[in-house]
């Protein structure tokens, strides 16, 4: 008994990897590979998106850290703070 339902389960798992690779494609049986194209029309600004590793988002935020502090330094030379008479 055990042989047959192990047999039964190899040829199921074989059937879904052949329906896994278009393999009954032929008789418009298939898995669905369009996987919502709407969403991929509805996207406003894709190309907004950056992806960054670690090293890279780290060196961006130290070189804006250090332009602000920059700017902070550079203001506050500007504007001496008022001394008390």
């Amino acid at each position: 008994m055990m042989r047959w339902i192990l047999a039964l389960l190899l040829l199921l798992n074989a059937l879904t990897l052949a329906w896994q690779w278009d393999a009954f494609a032929t008789w418009g049986v298939g898995p669905n590979t369009g996987r919502e194209p709407e969403r991929m029309q509805q996207q406003l600004r894709p190309d907004g998106l950056k992806i960054e590793t670690s090293a890279t988002a780290e060196k961006r935020m130290a070189a804006e850290m250090a332009a602000a502090a920059q700017t902070a330094a550079s203001e506050a030379a500007a504007d001496p703070a008022p001394t008390k008479p």
